[in-house]
């Protein structure tokens, strides 16, 4: 009974030691944060923070970038940090590996450090719920893998281009093109613009997302671009307006493949090809849609499919795009999005893309003119491609 009472001191003890190391840690963790802030607000320098259009990573920022110079005019080594937060939290003396930048390392060291303290883990949603109801804390819940897309459409119900047989003759033909040689843009036809879903519209102009078996919205866009880029540019430019989803809509992507790849078979000096369609299932139009010059825009949205061994091709000329759009009109861009198990017909084309014109909820005349500025957007670049 005695070493049982013994035992309980000896753990009470254990236990207010690992409560100081705990909270000699937060207050740590707490004058680190007031010096970087203090050092941030009187010598902060001017950076150039690097924007990217690939998936989503850990840049750099200022707060990074003022932790390492803090930690190098310190003199703190990352093994000598490990070493301090380790008193208190014993979770972050596990070696890190030296792949990781030293900056993220940091990030990781802090975020192990108040995950101990606290037992939230910010990537783990159900410690919050363990922490607050003991029924969670009993059970073991299964964990799952999260989404890489965070956003599927009302009209994402799968592409058959890969998920059917594609008719023979569509797969084993390519469109090959010398990158670097000029073009007459005012003689030969350089774009291809066409709609797969030629249905889909504006609910605020058409009063419903789809005119099934009609030539709706999309269409209207995809001319307004054509209009834009002849008319005023001088790009010469053919456009489709063969139906491609009605009445089978599953069949769709193969119909328009049949229609890109007839067409480009007999215009050899193709640079481009855009298959306009229009996004959907957003509560409000405020994520689709921007001002340009005093008027509303619907934004951009370029989406690329993995489903074949070019697309990264198709992702350089998105890049491109993307680069003069935000020099010409910031924001009109709203994201460039890869999506796996995909192909959307740009095997066909190195410079193919989808461009979803706004939501369902934009109006078609703000569709329109997202369509007229895009236009000045691929004449710069198919100008600096033929240069």
């Amino acid at each position: 009974m005695f070493f049982y009472r013994k035992k309980i001191s000896l753990n009470k003890f254990g236990n207010r030691r690992s409560k100081l190391y705990s909270l000699l840690g937060i207050g740590l963790l707490f004058i680190l944060g007031l010096i970087i802030l203090v050092n941030t607000y009187f010598y902060h320098d001017n950076l150039a923070i690097p924007v990217t259009t690939k998936d989503p990573t850990i840049d750099s920022s200022p707060l990074i970038l003022e932790i390492g110079k803090l930690m190098r005019l310190l003199n703190i080594s990352e093994l000598k940090m490990q070493q301090i937060l380790g008193e208190g939290c014993p979770l972050v003396i596990k070696p890190i590996s030296n792949e990781l930048d030293s900056k993220i390392n940091v990030l990781n060291l802090l975020a192990k450090g108040l995950a101990y303290i606290t037992d939230l883990n910010s990537n783990d949603p159900t410690t919050i719920f363990k922490s607050q109801m003991a029924v969670f804390a009993s059970a073991e819940l299964t964990e799952v893998t999260s989404v890489k897309e965070p956003f599927s459409s009302d009209d994402d119900q799968g592409e058959e281009d890969f998920y059917l047989e594609t008719p023979p003759g569509l797969d084993d033909w390519d469109f090959e093109f010398d990158q670097n040689e000029p073009v007459e843009l005012s003689k030969d036809p350089v774009v291809l613009i066409y709609n797969t879903h030629n249905a889909e519209t504006y609910l605020p102009t058409d009063g419903k997302s789809k005119l099934e078996g009609r030539n709706a919205g999309v269409v209207s866009v995809a001319k307004a671009l054509e209009q834009t880029l002849e008319g005023k540019y001088g790009l010469k430019t053919i456009r489709s307006e063969v139906i491609h989803d009605y009445p089978d809509w599953a069949r769709s992507y193969i119909k328009s493949l049949q229609t890109a790849q007839k067409l480009l078979k007999t215009n050899k000096t193709i640079r481009a090809v855009f298959d306009i369609h229009r996004d959907a299932g957003f509560k409000d139009k405020s994520t689709t849609t921007i001002d340009i010059n005093g008027k509303k825009a619907a934004s951009i949205m370029i989406v690329i499919g993995t489903e074949h061994q070019r697309w990264r091709q198709n992702l350089a000329f998105a890049e491109k795009l993307e680069v003069k759009a935000n020099l010409l009109y910031p924001g009109l861009i709203r994201d460039i999005r890869i999506r796996n198990n995909r192909r959307y017909n740009q095997h066909l084309h190195p410079n193919a893309l989808i461009l979803e014109v706004g939501s369902d909820l934009n109006t078609l005349k703000e569709a329109q003119y997202s369509a007229s500025l895009f236009a000045r957007v691929i004449t710069e670049v198919i100008k600096d491609m033929s240069h």
